[in-house]
This record gives structure tokens, C-alpha cells and sequence, in this order.
């Protein structure tokens, strides 16, 4: 693969995520319509409904993590969308919206090629998804916004293979490819979600999420990010050791012991095993 090639391309996809008229895939349409809705103050459950019913995907998406183990435990089964998103709450109606776009682009034609990387990522993601959520609750900050984060922290990723995959030139070096999409995804995803107007602080972890560093503390979303990722890769990982090598990463022990992380670690498989049924 050209350096000069990719370094284009990714200059290209900067350039168009700076406009203010940015053209995203379709698969995205849902999202946007969805997060302009939930920035209204006095929206309602019923237009949210009515929305997400467009959807039939989204719908079922909804109801089904609504009656996950996650969730299960607040009240008996649901069977339809309002009681779903009376039961998961805002927040999670916007993770889950990010998903259904995600699964859609990774299930696209031009991705067939990629399928294996995709799923490996979407893997990884949802394992940083799980763990964020457990020391978002340690930590006593919102537990959706650090699930949502480990959701979308990656999407930079996906958006450029979906790109790769339509040049012969950028797609032929599979090796490369994955190098060039662990180099570039952090920014490209900060671009990515900042254009579909994310908080600045979901948009400088995500940024940040890859940094070299030693995690001491909770105390920012970027470190709840990138300790979540740290411990995540140990279930599963898409990026090749020698490229993770590159940004050396850990978890300091004054804050997180081997046994706590392992811990942590063992309740995320756990919820991994009914996420993966629903989102």
C-alpha cells in the first residue's frame, strides 16, 4: 500500500468530516435522527417511539436489550417499544442506534471482504463497552455515557475500512490496511463523532483513548476510556501485539490490583455473553 495513497485518503476523509454539510453513509441516517431528537429538552417518549418504529432493526434491538440480564432484573419481560425505552433510558437509546449503524456498515457489500476484521473489532468493542460500565460504577460516574463510550470508541475504525474497501490500492495489503487503521482510527473517529456533535469529552477520550500512558486514577472519562480498553484487549483485540507495542499502556496497581482487574474481567465475560445477543 502507497503511504502517499492512504495519507490522501485520510486527509480526504478529515476534510469531508470538517464540512459543515457532511454526507454520511446511510447507515448512519437513523443515528442522526435519533441524537437531533434526544438534544430536545422537552422530547417525548412517544416521538421517540414513533421515530425508532421507522426502524424495525432498532425496535427489536431495543426490546431485546431491554430484557437482557443487564436489565431483566428492574421489572418483568417487555413486549413492545415504549415500555423498552422507559426501561433502558435515553442514553442507551442513542448507544444502541450507534450499534444498529456499526452493524449496518460491517454488513455492507463493500465489507464482505473484511468481515473477520470488522467482527473482531465490533468484538472488542463491546468488551470495552462491559468493563467501562463496571468502573464507570466503581468510579460513580454515569455507567451508560461509559458504555456508550466503549461503543463508539473505535468507530473510526469501521469508517475507515468502509472507506479502504472501495480503493483496489488501499484494500490489496491487508497487513498494511490493519496498520494504517490503527494508526488513524483515534483521530478519524474523534472527526467522526465530533461532525455528529458529541460532547468534548466523549470526543478527547476517544481521541486520547490510545495514548502511551500508565493509568493512575478514574478521574476523567479519557482515563475510565483508556483503562477500560487496557483491560478489554485482554478479552479480545483486533490490533496485532507488535502495533500495540508501539504505545505501551497499563494499568497503574495502586489503582486497580491483578486480582481486582481480574475480577473486573470475569463480571464483563459475563455480561458479554447477554450483550452479545443484542447488540
Amino acid at each position: 500500500m502507497a503511504n502517499e495513497v492512504a495519507a490522501r485518503m485520510v486527509e480526504q476523509i478529515a476534510f469531508e468530516l470538517s464540512k459543515p454539510d457532511v454526507v454520511f453513509p446511510t447507515s448512519f441516517e437513523l443515528t442522526i435522527r435519533v441524537q437531533t431528537l434526544l438534544r430536545d429538552p422537552d422530547v417525548s417518549i412517544d416521538r421517540l417511539t414513533d421515530l425508532i418504529r421507522t426502524e424495525p432493526l432498532m425496535s427489536s434491538k431495543l426490546i431485546a436489550y431491554a430484557n437482557s440480564a443487564a436489565l431483566r432484573s428492574v421489572g418483568p419481560e417487555v413486549i413492545d417499544l415504549h415500555s423498552a425505552i422507559m426501561r433502558v433510558g435515553l442514553d442507551a437509546v442513542c448507544t444502541a442506534s450507534y450499534s444498529l449503524a456499526v452493524e449496518q456498515i460491517i454488513r455492507s457489500r463493500h465489507m464482505m471482504p473484511f468481515q473477520e476484521l470488522s467482527d473482531r473489532i465490533w468484538q472488542h468493542s463491546l468488551a470495552v463497552a462491559a468493563v467501562a460500565r463496571i468502573l464507570a460504577q466503581q468510579a460513580r460516574m454515569n455507567v451508560e455515557k461509559a458504555f456508550f463510550m466503549g461503543i463508539v470508541h473505535d468507530i473510526g475504525a469501521f469508517y475507515l475500512i468502509f472507506k479502504c474497501a472501495q480503493d483496489d490500492q488501499l484494500s490489496a495489503d491487508r497487513e498494511q490496511l490493519v496498520e494504517l487503521v490503527f494508526q488513524w482510527h483515534d483521530g478519524i473517529g474523534h472527526a467522526l463523532l465530533s461532525a455528529m456533535n458529541q460532547t468534548d469529552d466523549i470526543l478527547t477520550a476517544v481521541q486520547d483513548h490510545e495514548a502511551a500512558t500508565t493509568v493512575t486514577s478514574l478521574a476523567t472519562w479519557t482515563s475510565l476510556l483508556s483503562c477500560a480498553d487496557c483491560l478489554g484487549q485482554q478479552i479480545t483485540d483486533w490490533v496485532p501485539a507488535a502495533l500495540r507495542a508501539r504505545n505501551p499502556r497499563s494499568i497503574s496497581e495502586d489503582l486497580l490490583t491483578a486480582e481486582a482487574q481480574a475480577e473486573i474481567l470475569e463480571q464483563a465475560k459475563k455480561e458479554l455473553t447477554s450483550l452479545r445477543g443484542v447488540l
